[in-house]
Parts: C-alpha cells; structure tokens; sequence
C-alpha cells in the first residue's frame, strides 16, 4: 500500500511509543495516518510440483531505523541483536499475518508463522528478510501487501515522479522499480511473475493508498 498523495511526515514530537505501536500492533492510539514507512521486495520460489515458498526483504525508512536502535539499542546487528529484533520487533505481526495477504490457487492464505528471519543495516537503514513457505505447492499465487488500518505505508519502491510533471503529488498511477524476482530450487523452473495496480484504499482522512498484486504461475 503506497500513499498516492505523498508521504506524510512524521513530526519528531509524536510519542515515540505511538510510533512503535502503530507498526507493531501494540495500540491503536494513534491518529491513523502512516507512521512507518516500508518498501517491500518479493521472490517468488519455484520447487517440487509448483511454487513453494515467498521470499521477503523489507526495506525501513530512517526515522523508523533509528527509533529501533534507540529503542533497542542495537546499534550493529549480530546473532544477539538480530534474535532481540526478531523477538521484540517482529514476531507480534503475526497477530496481522505480516500485512501479507496470499492467494495459492484460489484459496486465501493469511500467513501466522515465517522462516529463516534475519535483520540487517543497509544504507543506515533497517532490512528485515524472512520468508514464507506455502501451504502446499501452488500453480498459481496472488499475493499483495497493506495495512488496512493505514498505520504502515508499505509498498515497492517507486520511481522517483518528475517535478516537471503537472499534478505530481496527486497521481493515480505509479511504477514499482526492480522489486519483484523469481528463483528455484531442487531443480525446479522459476516462476513467471508480473504485478499490476490495483484497486486504490481509501482513508477518508488522508486519500488514496495505491495497492499492488503480485500473480505468478509455476512453470
């Protein structure tokens, strides 16, 4: 889900457990506007008798980053720190399936639990990379990713929009740059992916959220 009206900046004197909460899950206090900011990056994994498997590598803004550090205090990530995130930082979005919303061959998946998490500083900025295996090998998947409580602008990176362009800041349409790859293991063909735009959400307060749906089919 991506604010198709611009980000809305977070002022440094919201409560910063407002700010944890509304990304974590822990409170629904505050005013429901974005207050963290993900770009999100798929790998679909093609195996034995489909696709068995979705890589996912979640890429946080700064001011996000530094109140994990600050919150955590974690200021390199080792084992130690990266097992504190997982556990404090992470785990309770199951509660909220990941924002994940997953279709495997026409039946819904809302994911509870991930595999192989790991957190790293790229850029100064936070990463998460975890995956999720599928319930059983699939044909074909839906998947796409939102806050449906608009806490969490999550979505592809865009490309940057021209300031020469007319009514940038109200644009409907949108292009994710380089966030959706294949892959396979055992021997198996990769998928074949491609993403559109969907239907937009609504806040009645703060405009429209661009949604992005990610199909693959095995090959």
């Amino acid at each position: 889900m991506r604010s198709v009206t611009g980000r809305v900046k977070v002022r440094r004197s919201i409560p910063l457990i407002l700010l944890l909460a509304a990304f974590f899950g822990w409170a629904k206090a505050a005013v429901a506007h974005p207050h963290v900011w993900v770009d999100y990056y798929i790998d679909a994994v093609g195996g034995n008798g489909g696709i068995t498997k979705v890589k996912f590598r979640w890429h946080f803004d700064d001011m996000f980053t530094s109140m994990i550090k600050e919150t955590f205090h974690v200021q390199t990530l080792g084992p130690k720190e990266i097992d504190t995130l997982e556990k404090g930082a992470f785990s309770n979005l199951k509660n909220y399936h990941y924002y994940i919303y997953i279709k495997a061959d026409g039946v819904d998946y809302e994911p509870k639990d991930v595999t192989s998490f790991s957190a790293a500083l790229k850029d100064k900025a936070l990463e998460y990379t975890f995956t999720v295996p599928l319930p059983k090998p699939a044909k074909k998947i839906e998947v796409s990713l939102f806050d449906p409580e608009f806490y969490v602008d999550i979505g592809p990176p865009i490309q940057p929009m021209s300031a020469d362009a007319p009514g940038i800041m109200a644009a409907t349409k949108m292009k994710p740059k380089d966030f959706l790859t294949t892959s396979a293991e055992n021997g198996a063909k990769a998928p074949v992916c491609a993403w559109h735009q969907g239907e937009p959400r609504v806040s009645s307060t703060w405009g429209k959220f661009a949604v992005f749906n990610v199909t693959c089919d095995a090959q």
